[in-house]
């Protein structure tokens, strides 16, 4: 079985996957600017946005962070619930990974309703949940997202990995109970993460959408194991992605971990699929902007693949950045164990060294927009 390109176009046609008034052969310009000369070790710690357990900005979860960051060891840092427990130590945490590296990645759920990490009993503006905040209207929900924007800046964050461009169903197990989508229409959707991203990059803050290529009428949920969305995507669900990248919005996009043989007959999560990730969202749909994989210890992922298999999966499938919440099985060596799998990967053919430098650029022109 072999996806038929003009299917896939036909497809995405009938889905409006362009956008309203949008031409399909004119996708939107990036001006990269020349790549600096870096190191190949250095390459390829960019990569790298690492979890870590712990929630004290003085306690040993945080040194190790500290120390990778002096180190160049790692391009980021994620930092989840079980990090931000209280405002206080939160903040002090937040402040303590930044002073250590100013220009790296510093990433968080700010999504809204259940996933907001920094949340109003820590002091933080309540973004509520998106079927909720819907019914306010576009204007409100855009001035709620600016002081949602602010304060994380201020918290000292730089990546929000949000918003959630799935479409909406209530039967849905990850998305659709939690009311976490804006909507059932591809359009609605499209406005209102339009909307977000605005705001959040407004405050030099990058926004992951999520979750490529529709997550929102799947069955499961991908924290626990494989989720195949075989029988119930289709071609509309991947529309709100595509109208995003077509208005000039998309610089930072999240795979799922999902299976879609339809599109990868070889039974492949999205994140590990270079047909879905190179062949439909890049080669089809245009898309220029940097993937993220969604977290690598998920159980959809940790529970087939080894954490080498992952990483090297995900980096030949045309993955940009790799997210490690690293709490499943914290691994300290886990920055040094990544470069070793990375140049044994490269040295024995199955990884190039361009894949790498292209992965660079297209980290360059995202901190080069979103910083301005």
């Amino acid at each position: 079985m072999r996806i038929d390109r003009r299917q896939m176009l036909a497809g995405m046609g009938a889905a409006g996957l362009a956008g309203a008034g949008a031409r399909a052969d004119t996708p939107p310009v990036y001006e990269v600017a020349e790549a600096p000369v870096r190191p190949l070790e250095v390459q390829i710690a960019r990569l790298i946005i690492m979890g870590f357990v712990g929630s004290a900005a003085d306690g040993a979860g945080a040194d190790a962070m500290v120390g990778h960051l002096d180190a160049g060891a790692i391009g980021g840092v994620l930092m989840l619930r079980h990090n931000a427990r209280e405002r206080d130590p939160a903040l002090a945490l937040a402040a303590r990974l930044r002073a250590a590296s100013p220009h790296a990645w510093l990433a968080i759920d700010q999504e809204g309703g259940v996933v907001q990490r920094l949340n109003a009993e820590m002091g933080f503006t309540r973004i509520p949940r998106a079927t909720e905040l819907t019914t306010r209207g576009l204007e409100a929900g855009a001035e709620l997202f600016a002081t949602a924007a602010r304060e994380l800046a201020d918290a000292g964050f730089n990546m929000n990995l949000a918003p959630i461009a799935d479409l909406y169903d209530p039967a849905n197990d990850a998305i659709g109970q939690y009311g976490r989508a804006y909507g059932p229409d591809p359009d609605s959707v499209a406005m209102w993460c339009a909307a977000f991203i605005e705001a959040f990059e407004a405050q030099g803050v990058a926004c992951a959408i999520k979750h490529f290529p529709g997550h929102g009428r799947s069955r499961g949920d991908s924290h626990d194991g494989y989720v195949d969305i075989s029988e119930t995507w289709t071609f509309e669900e991947a529309a709100p992605f595509g109208q995003l990248m077509r208005s000039g919005h998309a610089h930072l996009m999240m795979g799922a971990h999902l299976v879609n043989r339809r599109l990868d007959p070889d039974g492949l999560p999205v994140t590990l699929s270079r047909r879905v990730l190179h062949g439909l969202l890049r080669q089809v749909m245009g898309y220029e902007g940097v993937v993220i994989t969604d977290d690598l210890d998920m159980g959809a992922i940790r529970h087939h693949y080894t954490r080498e298999q992952a990483v090297i999966g995900a980096l030949k499938a045309g993955n940009d950045l790799l997210l490690i919440s690293n709490s499943a099985n914290p691994d300290p060596d886990l920055p040094a164990n990544i470069q070793r799998w990375v140049m044994a990967a490269i040295e024995r053919g199955e990884l190039s060294q361009e894949r790498i430098t292209e992965a660079n650029a297209r980290l360059d022109a995202l901190e080069g927009h979103v910083r301005g």
